[in-house]
Formats: C-alpha cells, structure tokens, sequence
C-alpha cells in the first residue's frame, strides 16, 4: 500500500472496525464530516479517561455533526475487552477503530505524536485543524459545532447586563440607605 503523506491530511492508512469488522482506510472512515480522532493503547492508564470525556462530548446536542472517533494502536482484542466491559459497549457515542502496528509508526512520524491519547481534529474534507495532547486541542472550536443563532446570544448578554445594573443599583441604594442612617444618627442631640 503506498501511503499519503501530506502534512495536512491524515495519512491513508487501514483500520478494522472493532464494531463491525469491516476493514477501511482512514480517508473512507472520515471524509465528510468534522471528526475528532483519539489515537489511544490498552496500556495507557488515562487513556480510558480521555475517552470517557469524549464520549460526553458526543453526548452533547451542539456536536451532533462532529463524529467522534478512537483508534486503538496495540492489541485488537484487547481494546474490544476494555470497549465492551460487561456485555455492554462503553463509549457508545465513539465509533472504534484498530490499527495494525506497523501503520501506527507511520502514523506517529507523520502526526508526530510519542504519547497517547493524541488527538486529531479533521475538517469535513479530512484536512487536519488540530493536532496534539488534550491540552493542545480546543474542543470550542472543532469544525462543525452548533452555536446558538446570534439572536439567541445577544438576548443573554442582554439579560446579563440588566441583572448586573439591577444589582448593581441595589447595592447603591443599599449603601444609601446605610449612609442616611449615620447621617440620621449624627444630626441628634444626646
């Protein structure tokens, strides 16, 4: 397989569907729609972690049209064992993946990543955004979120601003109120 190398694309490489068996490359499991990939191990310990907070990411209504997805890159059977816990899938919102271990070299020299969990964030035309520890990554602003029209927006910094002026006027009042007191209190004769 010759593989693409393009610094501003994911390498063309193959995967296995853990859901389903299905052998891929990476251009067919992801063109088309925002993704955030998660490269992941069976030996990572904050792996599971990592994974757990995508998954309530993919939960969340304004990343409907973002896919969420890991690869796993060491042992097949392994990760189905961590994946399916129970006899119920855990990560339900992440479609998995598994790459062989001679492509995941390519693909840590391409993405330049040494630790996992990497992230790559990938446009709908599979160009990459983002790249990088989960420190690197701005999960506000991964292609494809659904923001609240501009209406919507205004209306709350509208509304803000008017519970800070009606507590702020408050507050003044307040401390006039506290001001006339002692004013009060000093003008009498004992």
């Amino acid at each position: 397989m010759t593989i693409s190398t393009s610094s501003t694309t994911l390498p063309e490489l193959p995967l296995t569907c853990l859901s389903t068996a299905e052998f891929q490359t990476t251009s067919n499991a992801f063109k088309g729609k925002n993704t955030v990939i998660d490269f992941w191990t069976t030996k990572c310990t904050r792996c599971p972690s990592a994974l757990d907070n995508l998954n309530s990411l993919a939960k969340r209504p304004e990343y409907s049209n973002v896919k969420f997805t890991s690869i796993v890159l060491d042992e097949c059977d392994g990760a189905r064992n961590i994946i399916e816990q129970n006899d119920k899938p855990r990560w339900n919102n992440i479609n998995h993946f598994y790459m062989d271990r001679e492509y995941k070299e390519t693909a840590k020299s391409v993405l330049g990543f040494h630790q996992v969990p990497f992230y790559v964030v990938l446009n709908e035309n599979g160009e990459i955004v983002q790249k990088g520890s989960k420190k690197d990554i701005d999960f506000e602003a991964i292609p494809g979120i659904i923001r609240p029209p501009k209406e919507e927006e205004e209306e709350e910094e509208e509304r803000k601003e008017e519970i800070f002026e009606k507590e702020s006027t408050q507050s003044v009042e307040a401390v006039t109120v506290q001001m006339e007191r002692v004013f009060c209190l000093d003008d009498l004769d004992f």
